[in-house]
């Protein structure tokens, strides 16, 4: 089985809140431990992101994705100076078409999704093509974070709604609906009928984007999910639900009003209690 693929079966999107602007924190993530010679001084010495960059092109195999899953990190958490951003952009945009080992690749698309610039949706739409299902995860969650994305390619989003990976079905769903892509409603609109309720949740929480009534029975059933129920955890029903709650408030959907009222009256969790109750007051207004 591909690692990635693997790594992918172990995510639920919606233990982030989705859909307050499809902001999903891209978790980096390092199976086992690092075992690499010299790893150690690498992590501890003190390196810029033109240090990392020139050893993620330069490096051994292993050093290599050691130093682009810092470079991760350090451009996640720092403001690039805007001159540096196309050379930075274009460094790593060659390091990965060198088509390094998988892990260096994953981290390199991570790299350049957390920059959220407009040349990097080109990037991304090229590593929906990768190999990897990891990825193409990756690259789709990026695309999903940016804002200006010039000439986009909709159709290799779209393509992977049909994908065997229910993480890649609903990760596409939910870029190409945040994105309000109108070709692909209706491709998501199949999606209510998939065999995996994340995937279900996601196109219908997606599909409030465009008002589309198809939607309305699965979100009755976020409304009145329980943990545990189909494996959610709490904090998972928590975000799907609160997630629900702010599609419907930022599209003024008032379909679902008695729904709402119903619910807050058995809701447990105070949070999302509130949260409906605010909401169905701004819906009435």
């Amino acid at each position: 089985m591909d690692t990635g693929t693997s790594s992918i079966k172990k995510k639920k999107l919606l233990e982030n809140n989705m859909f307050n602007g499809i902001a999903i924190p891209i978790a980096i993530v390092l199976v086992g431990a690092l075992i690499i010679f010299g790893v150690t001084k690498i992590l501890s010495s003190e390196r810029d992101y033109k240090d990392l960059v020139r050893e993620v092109q330069s490096k051994t195999f292993g050093n290599r994705w050691v130093a682009a899953f810092e470079l991760a990190k350090v451009l996640s958490a720092q403001k690039i100076p805007a001159e540096d951003i196309p050379w930075l952009i274009d460094s790593l945009n060659q390091a990965y078409l060198a088509k390094p080992d998988q892990r260096t690749r994953e981290f390199l698309i991570v790299s350049l999704a957390s920059l959220k610039n407009p040349l990097v949706p080109e990037i991304m739409f090229k590593a929906l093509e990768d190999e990897s299902d990891m990825i193409k995860f990756r690259a789709i969650m990026g695309l999903g974070n940016q804002t200006d994305i010039p000439n986009p390619q909709w159709e290799k989003v779209e393509k992977l709604l049909d994908s065997p990976d229910y993480a890649l079905r609903q990760s596409a769903a939910l870029t190409l609906m945040t994105h309000r892509v109108t070709e692909s409603e209706a491709a998501v609109q199949k999606l209510l009928s998939d065999s995996e309720s994340v995937v279900r949740f996601s196109a219908a929480l997606g599909l409030i984007n465009f008002k589309n009534a198809s939607a309305l029975e699965t979100l009755k059933e976020i409304l009145t999910l329980e943990p545990k129920s189909n494996g959610f955890r709490e904090d998972q029903v928590r975000g799907l639900k609160m997630s629900l709650i702010e599609a419907l408030r930022k599209n003024n959907w008032k379909v679902l009003q008695p729904e709402l009222e119903l619910a807050i009256a058995t809701e447990p969790d105070l949070s999302v209690k509130a949260a409906m109750q605010e909401t169905l007051i701004l819906l009435k207004n």
